[in-house]
Formats: structure tokens, C-alpha cells, sequence
């Protein structure tokens, strides 16, 4: 069963996905704190409203054949880092990289990334309910 067609689920991996790119800028922002003339980077935030809107009617359930769903899902997206806006703390070499800062987002982006798979399991965990195959 292909859950990637399930809009849940594909906005679910597609929030997961941005979240584990995130997490990869943020780490670069970290390794660079001594680097002067670095200013950190970060993901621009998805559009709750936007992502509603690209999925229109598509929330509800659709099979074709109920006995056959596809394997193939969509490509991850790529996510485009930015510079940061708003910085207003840089050292004398023009490095504006707050350790403190960066490493709460890192928590909150861990934090978020969990909800997002808790929230994952228990749909799929509804589905086997549903399916009569409960724990399995």
C-alpha cells in the first residue's frame, strides 16, 4: 500500500523532509560559528495556507482498483536556505552565528520532527485498525 497517497501522509513526509533539511542548515550554521564573515542560514517556513490550498480536494481518500494501490510516490522536495533576517549580534570578524540561538531551533526542529512521526505512526496505526489488522 503506497500511503504517499494519502494527502496526510504526503504532507506529513513533505514536513518531514523540510524539517530534516533544516536540521542540515543549522548544523552548517553551527560548524561555521568561528568562520568570520559568515551569517547563518535558514529554511524559509512552509505555508500552512499554501500547501491547503495546492491540495485542494484531494484530502479524501480516492482507489482505483480496491484491490491494487501503487508503490511509486512523488520526489522529495528541496527546500532553498537563506540567509537569516533579523540578525543583531555579529563578533568583530562579521560572524553573526548565536550559538544559543541556533541550537534552539535545532531542539524545536528535533522537537517538531517528532511530532510529525508520532502523528505518522498513529495514522498508519489507524489504517491497520481499520484494515482489521490491529498491532500488526
Amino acid at each position: 500500500m503506497d500511503l504517499g497517497k494519502f494527502q496526510i501522509f504526503s504532507m506529513l513526509t513533505r514536513r518531514m523532509a523540510w524539517l530534516g533539511q533544516r536540521q542540515q542548515v543549522l548544523a552548517q550554521n553551527i560548524a561555521n560559528a568561528n568562520t568570520p564573515g559568515y551569517a547563518p542560514r535558514d529554511l524559509k517556513p512552509l505555508d500552512f495556507r499554501r500547501a491547503m490550498s495546492e491540495a485542494g480536494g484531494k484530502l479524501a481518500m480516492r482507489v482505483t482498483n480496491v484491490a491494487h494501490m501503487p508503490a511509486a510516490g512523488p520526489p522529495a522536495p528541496r527546500f532553498v536556505a537563506e540567509k537569516e533576517r533579523g540578525v543583531y549580534e555579529s563578533t568583530p570578524t562579521g560572524n553573526a552565528v548565536v550559538l544559543e540561538e541556533q541550537l534552539m531551533k535545532v531542539s524545536k526542529t528535533v522537537m517538531d520532527y517528532r511530532l510529525m512521526a508520532d502523528l505518522y505512526r498513529k495514522h498508519v496505526n489507524m489504517i491497520k485498525t481499520a484494515l482489521g489488522r490491529p498491532g500488526a
